[in-house]
């Protein structure tokens, strides 16, 4: 019986390239990188999946969700914590979003996700910076002309503007009345169909991170992750390190491009 990879990139935005308003230096040598492995002919891959980090403006992990007392948007990469929103360090710009932005941190501090980060504004629906980096686009359109019938599964992620959604599985917070928060129960069996599933793009400290933290339980010995393919949002790189030694722990391989064949 013959067996099925795919691939999982995660996030390949312009806005996570050096260009971007969130760039990661590294970013364009990962990206060239997948390019290649993209255009191995024939493919080792049998299945493309691509998610798409997409917000809108006023997100919450957006500037201008939150004010402090005289008025100003946080700048970017202030943490926000559940004390500073109860003392009204930082409110959110809209009085009626008080309850949840209250609940919100408190649910992130409950389950031990990261304290809420201010972005720069990134990956808005509709801009530049949403679409998927012109090195990766190139692979990718290599990859789909390489057989007949290939198509990309494209997963969006990050709509709600309530909650983060780092993972492509699921949001930091579930939003009640909004599947799309929940878990992505559909795309999770989609990936149980392979037997193995390469994972890439962009940030290995983060979007990376919680998305393979939430497949990987489901996919022992069936994971692995392009170690050359993905890199770290800059100041937060002991996260990327945590990361690829929990992937090792607990049935994942770290792997490098080259050598996927």
């Amino acid at each position: 019986m013959s067996t099925k990879s795919a691939l999982l990139l995660i996030d390949p935005q312009v806005d996570f390239h050096p260009s971007g308003s969130l760039g990661i230096p590294s970013a364009s040598k990962d990206a060239n990188r997948l390019r290649s492995l993209l255009e191995l002919h024939p493919s080792p891959f049998q299945k493309l999946f691509i998610t798409l980090d997409s917000h809108h403006l006023l997100d919450i992990a957006h500037p201008g969700y939150w004010v402090d007392k005289n008025g100003s948007n946080p700048p970017p990469f202030t943490l926000i914590t559940h004390a500073d929103v109860s003392s009204g360090a930082w409110s959110p710009s809209d009085p009626s979003d008080r309850t949840w932005s209250l609940s919100y941190t408190s649910s992130l501090e409950s389950a031990g996700r990261f304290t809420l980060c201010i972005w720069p504004v990134h990956c808005l629906v509709g801009s530049p910076g949403h679409a998927v980096d012109a090195l990766v686009l190139s692979g990718v359109n290599a990859w789909l002309s390489g057989g007949a019938g290939r198509e990309v599964r494209w997963v969006l992620k990050g709509q709600n503007r309530r909650t983060e959604m780092y993972s492509c599985m699921r949001a930091e917070v579930t939003v009640e009345g909004d599947p799309s928060t929940g878990f992505n129960e559909k795309l999770m069996e989609e990936i149980d169909d392979v037997d193995t599933l390469y994972v890439g793009g962009q940030a290995r400290s983060h979007c990376v991170n919680f998305s393979v933290r939430d497949i990987l339980p489901r996919f022992k010995g069936k994971l692995k992750v392009l170690g050359d393919g993905c890199s770290d949002v800059p100041g937060f790189e002991e996260a990327g390190r945590e990361f690829v030694e929990w992937v090792k722990e607990n049935g994942g391989e770290v792997v490098q491009c080259k050598d996927v064949k």
